[in-house]
């Protein structure tokens, strides 16, 4: 027997809890389980033709019924709307944020990649090999001022350190 356009089972996670509602268990019922405190348990299903019921495991092995169907078909359904809600994730928020997350970065270092490429291919890392910007507009180069390095281990004066250079 359906329920006019309801499911007859219907189970999501909000939060840490569980939130069920069984249209067509025996009575009909909506059912809270908190996941938070009760992270140890087994879902299961037991009975017999014409009494059938969804039920909570403990870790101690005792069974504690939930709902009771009188079809067999009917609890099936309900054992499978649960278990996909038990099956899903927690947030799924949360996992489209990391994805996000995850693209922008990607997106940076591919920026990154690209600009460093583009750079060392114009011959910024280093000026090796750059050709004279002055010679492309028909102008006498800038004739580069001589830099006196001072060498390791050979004593100079102070004033011919601090000097700048010519």
């Amino acid at each position: 027997m359906q329920l006019e356009g309801k499911k007859p089972v219907e189970a999501k996670r909000v939060g840490s809890a569980l939130i069920v509602a069984f249209r067509m268990s025996q009575p009909r019922l909506v059912w809270r389980f908190d996941l938070e405190k009760n992270h140890s348990f087994s879902l299961a299903l037991e009975g017999e033709e014409g009494t059938w019921e969804l039920g909570v495991t403990s870790p101690k092995g005792e069974f504690y019924p939930v709902a009771r169907f009188a079809a067999r078909e009917d609890a099936d359904q309900a054992f499978a709307a649960v278990q996909r809600a038990l099956m899903t994730r927690k947030s799924a928020w949360l996992g489209w944020l990391l994805k996000a997350v995850g693209v922008l970065a990607l997106f940076f270092m591919l920026a990154a990649a690209v600009a460093i490429f583009t750079l060392s291919r114009l011959g910024f890392m280093g000026m090796a090999g750059m050709p004279n910007p002055y010679a492309a507009a028909g102008m006498a180069a800038v004739p580069a001022a001589p830099v006196s390095v001072p060498q390791n281990g050979v004593p100079l004066p102070a004033d011919q350190v601090l000097r700048p250079p010519p």
